[in-house]
């Protein structure tokens, strides 16, 4: 599966009320693009309201129970934690795996005095790789390099293991961290400005460098070959570019921020 980034309410996530980027660029071109789930099947909108505010209920209940969790070993938190209003914007964009993981790289080396690889190949998994597992598991107050998938707008710099309103277990830490985090990287590397950093949200850091003749439309939506390699540094720009807007729309709004795959 592919990987998004969404920042917003949970309501409207869970309710499937938002279009990703691969959705929102084919409508813009004329075409359907229907989303389906591991099984196969469609993914559609929720579309009748008692269901989407029965759904808002429960995330409601989930974020009062976390905190209530939070204030036992911790400082007071705000109830709610955030607003839940399902009719809000939400920033979506997609790195997809191969960017997200260049990323992870690029700071597992840069903790680590490792010295970047150059490339990355098509279904290279930074999940597997020797420098990125040494890092995490050296990194354990890292948020990026940390198995984290949810990231909300409360007011400590934590990273905790709990249920997802779904069920499912999950990492989870918070806005002011991973804020932070993407910060103190850029201004040990890079240095770069905002105007610079938003530039790095360019899709020809998705073009194969054996293949810069190609002008696909948006990169993850270019079919990729066995061989294929990427400049790993560009990559970790254009994911650093894509969840520094993310996380900065997400503590303007005050909401999640989450993983999509």
């Amino acid at each position: 599966m592919g990987l998004d980034i969404y920042a917003g309410t949970l309501t409207q996530y869970y309710s499937h009320n938002w279009k990703n980027k691969v959705q929102q660029i084919a409508e813009a071109n004329g075409k359907k693009c229907v989303m389906t789930d591991g099984l196969g099947n469609e993914i559609k909108p929720v579309e009748d309201n008692a269901e989407i505010m029965e759904i808002r209920a429960i995330i409601c209940q989930w974020a009062e129970k976390l905190a209530a969790g939070l204030e036992q070993i911790g400082e007071p938190m705000p109830h709610p934690l955030w607003d839940e209003i399902n009719e809000r914007d939400y920033f979506t964009d997609k790195p997809d795996w191969m960017a997200f993981g260049a990323l992870l790289m690029f700071l597992a080396c840069h903790m680590q005095n490792y010295p970047l690889p150059e490339y990355v190949e098509n279904r290279w998994c930074a999940f597997d790789d020797p420098i990125v597992k040494k890092g995490k598991s050296k990194a354990s107050d890292v948020s990026l390099l940390s198995d984290v998938t949810l990231w909300l707008p409360i007011p400590n710099e934590s990273i905790f293991v709990t249920n997802l309103p779904n069920g499912d277990e999950t990492h989870v830490s918070t806005l002011l961290l991973l804020k932070q985090e993407l910060e103190e990287l850029n201004s040990q590397t890079w240095k770069a400005d905002e105007s610079t950093i938003l530039s790095w949200r360019d899709d020809k850091y998705y073009i194969p460098v054996n293949r810069k003749e190609s002008k696909p439309l948006l990169g993850f939506l270019f079919r990729k070959k066995q061989g294929d390699k990427y400049r790993t540094e560009e990559l970790a720009q254009c994911a650093f570019s894509i969840l520094y807007q993310a996380v900065n729309f997400a503590i303007e709004q005050k909401v999640p921020l989450l993983l999509d795959y």
